[in-house]
């Protein structure tokens, strides 16, 4: 049609996809990837099916596209973060308060991730897309723990296991304020801080 531009039908079209994935994404958290359908989506999304799958193949496909949303959309949040600090503890202390302040959206991915696991309807896209989080984290986390035991900051431990250790107990810190409504995260990750510091960090005499 004359006097339609490309460029803003592809612009529209991309923003009609992120706003399905972030519906998407707010029912796989809530109920689990297996008990969402199409026509919940269409649903909570005020759209027709089939404008979902002019967008995307099929269920599956909408998941997958969901969680590299979600997860790219966060791996570069923080990443713009990471040019303010060259100090390692203070990049390290940046990515607890990272994951305080947006906790619920890293809830909700936490949640997602762990329901993927689970599910018998996994996704192999998404699950590789769910390692590649992981690995990028752990990356940033090892690299900056390496860089402070270079300095001298640091006690002289793996930073690979480090880092492992830090996920994994931030993923747990997650898992807790989704499932007990009295959990308190912000305690619950200062806690961990005084672990990490105590484990890792030279006493300067």
């Amino acid at each position: 049609m004359a006097g339609r531009s490309p460029i803003k039908q592809s612009t529209k079209g991309q923003e009609r996809a992120e706003h399905l994935m972030r519906v998407a994404v707010n029912l796989f958290a809530e109920k689990g990837y297996a008990a969402v359908t199409i026509q919940d989506i269409t649903a909570h999304a005020g759209v027709t099916h089939s404008l979902v799958y002019y967008h995307f193949k099929n269920k599956e496909e909408l998941f997958t596209r969901a969680v590299i949303y979600l997860i790219d959309n966060n791996i570069r949040s923080f990443q713009r973060n990471l040019g303010r600090h060259s100090h390692p503890v203070d990049l390290l202390e940046d990515w607890f308060d990272y994951n305080i302040q947006h906790a619920e959206v890293l809830k909700k991915m936490v949640k997602i991730m762990f329901d993927s696991s689970m599910s018998d309807e996994q996704s192999p896209h998404a699950s590789n897309v769910i390692k590649h989080f992981y690995d990028e984290e752990k990356n940033i986390l090892s690299e900056n723990i390496a860089k402070g035991i270079s300095m001298g900051i640091f006690q002289n431990l793996d930073p690979i296991k480090i880092a492992a250790f830090i996920s994994t107990h931030i993923d747990g810190i997650f898992y807790g304020a989704w499932t007990q409504s009295d959990f308190n995260m912000e305690e619950a990750m200062s806690q961990m801080k005084l672990v990490l510091w105590s484990t890792i960090k030279i006493n300067e005499t």
